[in-house]
């Protein structure tokens, strides 16, 4: 007898969805620099444990980041300032190559980015889930949208929950 495993909730079975088409526009597109961009609690990590040769954009950065650049990229609140000083140290620092996207906050030199959009209902379940702030997340939001208009990057965008 064949058991399939049913997904617990919705939210649950959209991800797994994701997932599968994450990794066939990634397949569809090995042979380019793909960067993989969305603010905090889109499920970044949770699908670059689902995605083979896939990298976390900050394993890429951190380790290269002065003790300096370190505290000053960590603080709270989260401000333009930080996520330009964030955007312009990845941008010095991490290369993508091809077959091996980059998940991440910041768009990077690439072919292609694939924005996780997230709905601000969502965005605020899941920032409350992690202890996050919600303004956080939306002002990491907008600065993301706003270097995907002005890279010129094709871009595919999916919408997470």
């Amino acid at each position: 007898m064949r058991s399939i495993n049913m997904p617990l909730n919705m939210e649950q079975l959209n991800n797994n969805e994701l997932v599968n088409g994450l990794i066939q526009v990634l397949d569809e597109n090995r042979d380019k620099r793909v960067v993989v961009v969305g603010t905090t609690c889109t499920g970044k990590s949770t699908f670059l444990n689902n995605i083979k040769n896939a990298h976390d954009m900050d394993e890429l950065v951190f380790p290269q980041l002065s003790e300096e650049e370190h505290n000053y990229v960590c603080q709270h609140p989260w401000t333009p300032e930080i996520g330009k000083t964030m955007a312009k140290l990845v941008k010095e620092k991490v290369r993508i190559e091809a077959g091996k996207p980059v998940f991440g906050t910041v768009v990077i030199d690439s072919d292609l980015i694939v924005y996780l959009h997230i709905s601000d209902e969502l965005l605020k379940k899941r920032t409350e889930l992690r202890g996050a702030k919600f303004e956080d997340a939306k002002n990491m939001q907008r600065q993301i949208e706003e270097g995907i208009k002005l890279s010129g990057i094709p871009m595919t965008e999916f919408l997470v929950g």
